[in-house]
């Protein structure tokens, strides 16, 4: 647990927003080189990790975790030194105002923090209201343009939330970008427990880019891999707190890993039931906890099934409360089986397994 939790917060230093991936890219190929046969990264920025497998009848899989995290652009920036900002992804709005955020530029990181209206004058409608994201802006504590500019800081620059993880009771985390940097410590850590065994089946460990802006990696991450079957690694928002009913999310933070029916919301999604059954079994078997259900909001999984004829995929995630701010909480008890019924499941992945569904 100790040196998954050390990982984790490894990963969790590393800043990578959607589109700007790069030192992720380099940390996942850092970790992975000693753990595969090879390693290599793509022109669109996704990293492929390979185990050989001994059997080349078993069923060849991926496992799939998104490097990007959600985070902000530069979008302009005024006379006085004030800096208009969008989103990269979905940034919960009302998490925003109020925050300190890292600009990173080439130069190196600046510290701002998001300005919001002196409460002395604002009318007791505003304060209840959330503005939208172009109205709000970033202030570095620059006295004009060309000093922000001095910095270099400039349209197009990313930007990410600039907080600290911390430890809360009963083995919980609060962190921003805990999506998906438990995805990250998942392989790695499944990579590790796998690279002394001789396994039957190659796998395939996939960091993939721009997820939280449309799933883009993934819709062409394994199109020139031997894969059969695909396993994506994520979070999922979870509910039990004193504004979500249980009506409207399932999941419970702490009592195991999300293994994923399909996705509900703007567009229907169902996985593998092969797979998922698969590792309910496996999680039975081993005595892991586990729960199933559906998600809202998509995933790699939903671009992989896609691709080629069509890749048999589904989600196991770990339920993370407060989705999308900087103060996601996660169970490190869920994470750890997590990596524990991955690594049983792989291991026992022969010849014998079929992806079919009849």
């Amino acid at each position: 647990m100790q040196s998954l939790k050390h990982l984790f917060f490894e990963l969790l230093k590393v800043e990578s927003p959607s589109g700007f991936e790069e030192p992720m890219m380099k940390k996942l190929v850092e970790e992975l080189t000693p753990l595969c046969d090879e390693v290599y990264h793509t022109p669109r920025g996704n990293v492929i990790g390979i185990q050989k497998g001994s059997d080349p009848d078993s069923p060849k899989i991926a496992l799939a975790a998104h490097m990007d995290q959600v985070g902000f652009i530069v979008f302009n920036i005024d006379p006085r030194g004030f800096i208009r900002f969008r989103k990269l992804g979905g940034s919960v709005s009302r998490s925003i105002q109020g925050h300190q955020v890292k600009l990173l530029t080439e130069k190196g990181p600046v510290i701002g923090v998001v300005g919001i209206k002196p409460g002395h004058i604002t009318s007791p409608e505003e304060a209840t209201k959330v503005p939208p994201i172009n109205e709000m802006y970033i202030d570095i504590g620059a006295k004009n343009k060309e000093e922000v500019l001095g910095k270099g800081i400039e349209i197009g620059t990313p930007i990410v939330w600039n907080n600290e993880p911390v430890e809360l009771d009963n083995n919980f985390i609060a962190a921003a970008a805990a999506d998906d940097r438990v995805g990250l410590a998942t392989i790695i850590t499944v990579a590790k427990n796998l690279k002394d065994k001789k396994i039957p089946s190659t796998v395939y460990y996939i960091g993939t880019v721009e997820e939280e802006i449309g799933l883009r990696g993934a819709e062409v991450a394994v199109y020139d891999l031997d894969v059969d079957m695909a396993v994506a690694i994520d979070t999922c928002p979870a509910g039990w707190q004193p504004d979500v009913n249980i009506r409207d999310i399932y999941y419970e933070v702490g009592n195991g890993p999300a293994l994923h029916v399909g996705k509900t919301g703007g567009t229907t999604r169902i996985g593998s039931q092969v797979l998922r059954k698969w590792l309910i079994g496996v999680a039975k078997a081993s005595g892991l906890p586990y729960q199933s259900g559906l998600v809202h909001g998509g995933n790699d999984a939903h671009a992989i099934q896609q691709t080629k004829a069509g890749i048999p995929a589904c989600t196991a995630a770990i339920p993370r409360r407060y989705s999308h701010s900087p103060v996601e909480v996660l169970s490190m008890d869920d994470l750890s089986n997590l990596t524990k019924l991955l690594t049983k499941a792989i291991a026992g992945l022969d010849s014998g397994f079929s992806t079919s569904r009849i």
